[in-house]
């Protein structure tokens, strides 16, 4: 199963975690892995590349993380918060096809 946790302050998103693996298929032939993979990583770079907001990245096999950074401002906060809001959706469509492969947390600091 993949785990998205979302870590949260003051209730808008400022980063996640997604990790583990849906188990779909084989390993490189899971398309539910394939299609969280792609979403996340699209998040990432619409946090990072496209609204050029400082970001604690770390992409490794089985676990996916992206945490602001601390000097964000309001204004960087709510766009990437939008950025993750909309992962979030596309993640939670995913989950309403293949119930049994995604799990959501929230984790308040």
């Amino acid at each position: 199963m993949i785990t998205v946790t979302v870590t949260r302050e003051n209730g808008e998103p400022v980063g996640f975690k997604v990790s583990g693996h849906a188990n779909m298929g084989e390993y490189g032939e899971d398309l539910v892995c394939a299609a969280v993979s792609a979403i996340v990583q699209t998040a990432i770079l619409g946090i990072t590349e496209v609204c050029n907001i400082s970001a604690g990245v770390s992409i490794e096999e089985g676990e996916t993380t992206c945490i602001l950074s601390k000097d964000a401002d309001p204004d960087e906060i709510r766009r990437a918060g939008i950025v993750m809001n909309t992962m979030i959706a596309g993640l939670r469509s995913i989950q309403a096809s293949y119930p049994k492969t995604l799990k959501f947390r929230n984790k308040e600091v």
